[in-house]
């Protein structure tokens, strides 16, 4: 039998050359059709394309030709997951394990499909018997603690039916499996595990270490898992008393997240943004992850083309469908959207430093949207919250009295909504006493920037918001349309042309400067190479502040943002642990880093090996708040721009909390003591923390 397009098929493909391996395929099976592994091939080559109903023609064939090749099931399996065929995919992974019951990622995904179906009980022994296989499968204890707090049924009997009984052979595979549902924040399917270890005690021997050991677990989780209902209570009653408030539904999407109830969080995120598509959704990297875990992205997309459609005049609805393309790998895509925005914007903001006429607006200055729109809450008062006002030392200045500003407040109450000035409305700066409308430019020749002349590489809660800010207001300042891009620490993998899309065209013949503030360069062991190698001549600056307010501040914020659901006392413990496993351990875009960020020294030298002193201005916080001015005139010389006052100095990124336990204080001041002196000591600079 002559296999000669067959065999090109498989060279084509193994090039990448997909399309013409599917037409070399399909050739093949016109000139042999009982050859069931053509079918199989075309079916492989189809699923990299993405065309799964053609995937799944292809794959039936096969096994309809061959039913003994088990592989041929579990690609059948997938392709109808893809299309949403649950009851069929459940049927196809079934004859796969059949033939071969040693693959976990079979067992896998047909307790996914079970799920869907919510055929719990069989999902949750399907589960089982891929952790029998490998314990280490990604995300395999989250489903399964998603099935059993699905299931009505008792576990034992599920257990039993079966087969998969505890037994004294198999009490400690159980006990280890509790561990983990505890550990990736499964705590009630924990719980449940720790409930039949105990009951199945008796005929396990002799275990009181064990035993011991259990039951201080199941504490602990029932103490979780209490918790965790009164967030989601508390987050669906505000959902009920307040139905068309997005940030409602963001809150309760992100409460879903930390519970892994991914597929209502995802539905929850998207209401939440179809409420109010004009706010900065692409800052939220809880929701895109939930998004992309839950295949969502197609659909957002969608929804963000027609709000860019019907609001071309709109600033955040281009990043965020930018956004929505990054994530989805459509890069060129992507940058045409911020490009169009940061031409309109470097156009307004042009004008606005020519003529002083207008406003300087929310994505000039560089800022996030603060408090209201970042943290996803209401404004609310102290009553309320139970929090304390917002001290001097955490926004680093005195209270602005009325008589100061000349202006009335405005309450919430008064106007039934968020008091949003003008500047942090996410709209493009219009002359309105002019035209009524954006400016359109023209014969402007303004060119693409090749660099970048200032970074501000950190800290996180150290300022650098606030300085941004500052430095936004100033008349040969045009700033990006995001003020952190973390392309350096997290997104350096989106190329270059994806990072100079964002920063502002410039006018020739004129002497701006462009920068932007990512604080997640600072701890990241890869920043200052990849920054060095693009752009060695770039001016860093950093701000510190003294460790244990900047982690107790870093802890609040997230808190405030809803990306962090553990207490205080816990996430120090978790990290002490993390960090005896694994000293230089950083995390990416997830909570986390509240002393390791703090060890300022490590990163500082990592800093210096690549650009001079000269090159890096160290500012301390501190100092920053009791004097912004000062500090502001200190960053400008270190630029080479003129001296330019501000008529105030506001704190851009405040925050607030209640005061932290003195002994949690004194435990932090004494883990960051070392690192502070060794610090001192290598800059020559006595820095009283």
């Amino acid at each position: 039998m002559d296999n000669h397009y067959h065999d090109l098929g498989n060279s084509l493909q193994e090039s990448g050359r997909f399309d013409e391996a599917v037409a070399a395929y399909k050739k093949a099976i016109e000139l042999n059709p009982n050859f069931s592994w053509s079918y199989h091939c075309l079916g492989d080559v189809l699923l990299k394309l993405e065309k799964w109903e053609e995937a799944v023609a292809a794959y039936k064939k096969s096994v309809e030709l061959n039913p003994d090749f088990s592989w041929s099931y579990h690609n059948l399996g997938d392709a109808l997951l893809k299309i949403r065929q649950w009851e069929e995919a459940a049927v196809a992974y079934r004859c796969e394990i059949a033939l071969n019951s040693d693959f976990a990622w079979s067992f896998c995904n047909l307790g996914d499909a079970l799920t869907k179906i919510k055929q719990w009980d069989e999902a949750i022994a399907t589960y089982l018997k891929a952790v029998e296989i490998d314990g280490d499968l990604p995300g395999i204890y989250e489903k399964l603690g998603y099935a059993l707090g699905q299931t009505e049924s008792d576990l034992n009997l599920v257990l039993e039916q079966s087969q998969l009984q505890i037994k004294p052979e198999n009490w400690e595979f159980y006990l280890q499996l509790g561990e983990n549902l505890a550990k990736y924040d499964r705590p009630k399917s924990a719980i449940i595990f720790y409930q039949a270890l105990l009951t199945a005690m008796p005929s396990c021997g002799s275990v009181s270490a064990e035993l011991e050991e259990l039951l201080q677990q199941q504490e602990k989780c029932v103490s979780v898992a209490l918790e965790e209902d009164r967030a989601l209570a508390s987050s669906r009653a505000t959902v009920a008393q307040k139905p068309d408030d997005c940030w409602s539904y963001y809150n309760l999407g992100a409460v879903l997240s930390h519970q892994k109830y991914w597929e209502e969080a995802a539905a929850a995120f998207f209401q939440a943004i179809e409420i109010n598509p004009d706010l900065p959704w692409w800052f939220y990297y809880n929701l895109w992850e939930v998004f992309v875990r839950q295949n969502k992205l197609d659909e957002v997309e969608k929804l963000c083309r027609e709000v860019v459609a019907a609001k071309p005049e709109a600033f955040w609805p281009y990043l965020n469908l930018g956004e929505a393309l990054t994530r989805q790998g459509k890069i060129a895509e992507a940058i045409d959207f911020y490009r169009t925005v940061s031409y309109k914007q470097s156009f307004a903001s042009i004008i606005s430093k020519r003529t002083g006429k207008m406003p300087v607006s929310q994505e000039e200055t560089g800022k996030m949207p603060v408090p209201q729109e970042e943290t996803g809450k209401m404004p609310v008062s102290q009553e309320e919250t139970g929090k304390m006002p917002v001290s001097q030392e955490e926004t680093g200045k005195m209270p602005v009295s009325q008589e100061e500003t000349g202006k009335m407040p405005v309450s919430q109450e008064e106007t039934g909504k968020m008091p949003v000035p003008q500047e942090e409305t996410g709209k493009m700066p219009v002359p309105q006493e002019e035209t009524g409308k954006m400016p359109v430019p023209q014969n402007w020749n303004l060119k693409p920037v090749k660099v970048p002349n200032f970074i501000i590489i950190g800290c996180q809660r150290c300022g650098t918001t606030s300085l941004y800010t500052y430095l936004a207001q100033h008349p040969q300042i045009l700033t990006p349309i995001k003020k952190e891009m973390d392309f350096f620490s997290w997104h350096f993998d989106r190329g270059i042309d994806w990072y100079l899309a964002h920063f502002p065209p410039m006018p020739p013949g004129e002497e701006f400067l462009t920068g932007e503030a990512s604080p997640s360069y600072f701890d990241s062991r890869e920043a200052p190479e990849r920054l060095y190698s693009l752009f060695p001549e770039a001016k860093l600056i950093v701000l510190l502040r003294n460790p244990v307010d900047r982690a107790i501040s870093q802890f609040y914020r997230l808190t405030n943002l809803n990306w962090e659901a553990r207490s205080l006392d816990r996430v120090i413990s978790d990290e002490i642990e993390r960090l005896n496993q694994n000293p230089e351990y950083i995390i990416g875009e997830e909570p986390g880093n509240y002393l390791a960020r703090g060890r300022y020294i490590e990163f500082i030298k990592n800093w210096r090996t690549f650009f001079p002193p000269e090159q890096l201005l160290i500012l301390k916080s501190e100092d920053f708040y009791a004097g912004a001015a000062t500090t502001v005139k200190q960053v400008l010389e270190f630029l080479d721009l003129p001296e330019y006052q501000l008529s105030e100095y506001q704190n851009a990124n405040p925050g607030s909390y209640q005061p932290v336990n003195q002994s949690v204080r004194d435990w932090l001041r004494d883990y960051f003591r070392p690192y502070n002196q060794q610090l001192e000591e290598y800059l020559c600079r006595k820095l009283d923390w």
